[in-house]
């Protein structure tokens, strides 16, 4: 049986952060995961994107992988337009020269991520890929955790992550109990094509069905788009042919960016928000979407993970420092009370939007109008709201 120090369970883009992160403390890491990872793509765009915050940037540099990232997988927004569909021109605008930045923040693919993060630690000495075996089984004892995999090549290790998404199995058979409540909309993701530049501005519309985005792509006439709206009404775009979609998402979006073409397929998924009732446990720490998840109407979500693996990775080394037993609920802690707070005001702040722009009174729209044309009025605390946002 095998030792390590660490077993990352999910070789996503967060579990990966944090082996990469890890990779100076000299502790013996494994990744686990039943799936290589993509290292060559095709010329068509990923479907899932994500915005990539200032300090999300920051975390990428620190590990290395920005670099393996080239200028033409990169998407910087300088502008961001966000909009209520529903009452009389509310609207709100954020530059990124209104705080001397040279940009908002990235939108970049996925698959780009995954695989810059995996660069930035291949071929690390202390770091163990195991990739195509599956993990069956999971015990604890006092001093370590077992894992059986598939392969019958047994593992064992001081801490165990769990990094293997929403739907953790990790996390399921370590007996964690997760707070779950749908959100009651699907989102329904595509890449489309514009007839004008999108000018290197992200965009979101508001109506009661729910919010949709644009978000901009390499290309300037290319878009990845996020429309998180009622099941129901997501069921009747999905079962629309192309031409007839593409009509309802044009009039949705105002026809702001022109005759609009679809690029892709089109995906939906529907969206939960969900919390562990811990986030550790004895020999296991849970980061990312194995912790929690929110709506992606203000493109947090990896964020929040990225910030979970490296607050857990700072607390594993203040932890060796100190020489302490790093997989100990008590060494723990710091990590997961670090955490709580950020998870709570974004998990309360996505509900509070999401209720916020569902309303259909009429003197609730005029409302919600006047808040958002006020703020656009008062750039000291709108470039406060979205340098916290950029986390700066």
């Amino acid at each position: 049986m095998r030792q390590y120090d660490i077993v990352i369970v999910g070789a996503g883009m967060v579990g990966l952060s944090l082996a990469s992160k890890l990779q100076i403390s000299g502790l013996k890491i494994a990744v686990i995961d039943p799936k290589m990872i993509q290292l060559e793509f095709g010329s068509d765009y990923d479907l899932r994107v994500s915005a990539i915050t200032r300090a999300t940037e920051k975390f990428l540099r620190d590990i290395s992988a920005w670099s393996f990232i080239n200028d033409k997988e990169l998407s910087a927004y300088r502008h961001m337009q966000v909009w209520d569909g529903e009452s009389t021109n509310g609207a709100i605008t954020f530059d990124a020269k209104s705080i001397a930045e040279k940009d908002l923040g990235f939108i970049i693919e996925n698959r780009v991520l995954r695989k810059a993060i995996f660069q930035s630690v291949q071929g690390c000495a202390n770091v163990d890929f195991i990739f195509g075996d599956k993990c069956l089984a999971v015990s604890y004892q006092d001093n370590d955790a077992q894992l059986e995999l598939e392969s019958g090549n047994n593992i064992k290790a001081n801490l165990l992550v769990a990094a293997d998404g929403a739907l953790s199995w990790l996390r399921t058979v370590s007996n964690i109990d997760v707070a779950q409540k749908p959100y009651g909309h699907k989102a329904i993701v595509a890449t489309i094509k514009t007839e004008h530049s999108h000018e290197q501005t992200a965009y979101q519309r508001f109506d009661h069905n729910g919010p949709l985005a644009f978000l901009p792509l390499p290309d300037s006439n290319y878009c990845s788009i996020v429309w998180s709206v009622e099941e129901s009404y997501a069921d009747e775009l999905l079962v629309l042919d192309d031409e007839s979609f593409l009509r309802r998402l044009e009039n949705t979006f105002e026809s702001s960016l022109g005759t609009l073409q679809l690029k892709s397929e089109r995906l939906a998924f529907p969206l939960y928000e969900r919390s562990a009732e811990s986030t550790i446990a004895h020999r296991l720490a849970l980061i990312g979407d194995a912790a929690h998840t929110i709506h992606p109407l203000a493109g947090q979500g990896v964020n929040l993970g990225f910030a979970d693996a490296l607050e857990l990775a700072n607390t594993i080394l203040l932890n060796l420092q100190k020489n302490k037993d790093i997989g100990l609920i008590s060494s723990l802690r710091p990590y997961q009370r670090n955490r709580a707070s950020e998870l709570l005001k974004m998990k309360t702040a996505m509900l509070a939007f999401k209720s916020l722009f569902e309303q259909k009174q009429p003197l609730i729209q005029s409302a919600r109008a006047f808040g958002l044309n006020t703020l656009d009025k008062l750039p000291i605390v709108k470039n406060q709201i979205i340098r916290q946002a950029m986390g700066l």
